[in-house]
């Protein structure tokens, strides 16, 4: 008995240990954000930044002291990299490298009626980088606009003592936005579990909000370049349209608003956003319900099949989005 015991402790241990469950995030590390705008420093965008896809739960981020022994190592420089001039081939250690620059920066006063406003401005280019193929995984440029102060007197210069520190801010605003599409880039949001209507998602609260249209699509064969071979992409065919209804830390259930096919794990689910989904999920479910009103009331009458039928073209609708 106490051998038995002993046996199912160990296991246990096992596995919340980690051993139990491969762990493999890769490794990302966030280099140097370079500008050539006198005293304005980048370090609070890339402390956002690693902030950020720390939340995102799916890398491993490495130690900036880390990265900066890796660097010398090789005789590379964060600045060669950013250029295009330093080669990072066979830089072993980190799957991913983000890099980037800030290329702009201005302030501009502007008068509201009795008030000023000082508006801020901030280009910066980012780009990720897989260290094995040399591949860019994601270039992104984004320009940041804010209010950064506000006087109430018209006549007053709103810009007058702005710091470049707080116009600093705005690049760590958007570090979330980033690190978000950098994630979804790689590691792209999947069906983890299938219950009856219930769909669980891998990513929760730092990527989905309760409420949130998801359309799930199945991934078909890929295709690729007849010339050189490159894997152009694959077919991918719409299953279902869900609604997230619980979100938690790192997963989220929806529950099938419409459906065409079987969900299964590893579909890819998007997030939609814009108006017409709202809409069309919208009449889905009210066309719905009013079905299972007139079909409960009278089985088969005119009515139910009318209802019936208006729910089926509105949620039919869905699968195009």
């Amino acid at each position: 008995m106490k051998t038995t015991v002993k046996i199912v402790v160990m296991a246990m241990t096992m596995i919340f240990s980690g051993h139990g469950f491969s762990q493999n995030k890769p490794v990302i590390a966030v280099s140097e954000i370079t500008t050539g705008i006198g005293n304005f420093s980048t370090m609070s965008i890339q402390l956002a930044l690693e902030n950020a896809l720390q939340k995102t739960n799916k890398f491993t981020i490495m130690e900036r002291s880390r990265l900066d022994s890796l660097l010398q190592e090789r005789g590379l420089s964060a600045a060669g990299i950013t250029d295009g001039i330093s080669d990072y081939s066979g830089f072993s250690g980190v799957d991913y490298l983000i890099y980037g620059s800030v290329s702009n920066v201005t302030v501009t006063n502007q008068n509201v009626l009795i008030a000023a406003n000082c508006e801020a401005s901030m280009s910066m280019n980012i780009r990720v980088v897989d260290v094995a193929t040399g591949e860019i995984r994601m270039s992104e440029s984004v320009q940041v606009e804010d209010v950064v102060n506000t006087v109430m007197d018209a006549s007053v210069n709103a810009c007058s003592g702005i710091s470049l520190s707080s116009i600093n801010i705005l690049g760590e605003d958007v570090s979330d936005g980033i690190a978000n599409k950098l994630t979804m880039s790689i590691f792209p949001i999947k069906v983890a579990n299938v219950n009856g209507n219930q769909v669980y998602l891998n990513y929760g609260e730092n990527t989905i909000s309760v409420n949130q249209i998801l359309t799930i699509k199945a991934v078909g064969g890929g295709f690729v370049d007849p010339d050189t071979g490159e894997l152009l992409g694959a077919e991918e065919v719409t299953t279902a349209v869900i609604l997230a209804s619980d979100v938690r830390a790192k997963f989220t259930i929806g529950e099938v608003v419409a459906r065409n096919d079987d969900i299964a794990v590893g579909d890819i689910a998007y997030i939609l956003n814009n108006r017409a989904a709202r809409k069309s999920v919208k009449s889905c479910i009210s066309n719905t319900s009013k079905a299972v009103k007139a079909c409960d009331s009278k089985p088969g009458s005119s009515r139910c099949e009318k209802a019936s039928q208006r729910k089926a073209d509105s949620c039919s609708a869905l699968m195009d989005l």
